[in-house]
């Protein structure tokens, strides 16, 4: 079984544990990896940020899960 990721996306830390809950709903491993550095984040006030990785076997799906998600929040909030 190949089990190289590949990237999926990049999304504030809210947004992405939104997707991870979505992705491990739909049974898609992940790994997720922060942008910035804790220090950084409390000088700066900045929000965290966390970048999505999944199985490259599973990135169709995760990319259409990804698309259904967020074309809503969009159509929710704009």
């Amino acid at each position: 079984m190949d089990t190289d990721f590949e990237f999926l996306c990049e999304k504030e830390e809210m947004w992405a544990k939104m997707l991870i809950q979505v992705l491990k709903e739909h049974d898609i491993p992940y790994a997720a990896f922060p942008v910035h550095g804790a220090g950084l984040i409390m000088r700066t006030g900045m929000r965290e940020r966390l970048k999505i990785h999944v199985p490259k076997e599973k990135k169709d799906q995760a990319e259409a899960l990804l698309d259904e998600l967020f074309s809503q929040e969009a159509q929710n909030h704009g």
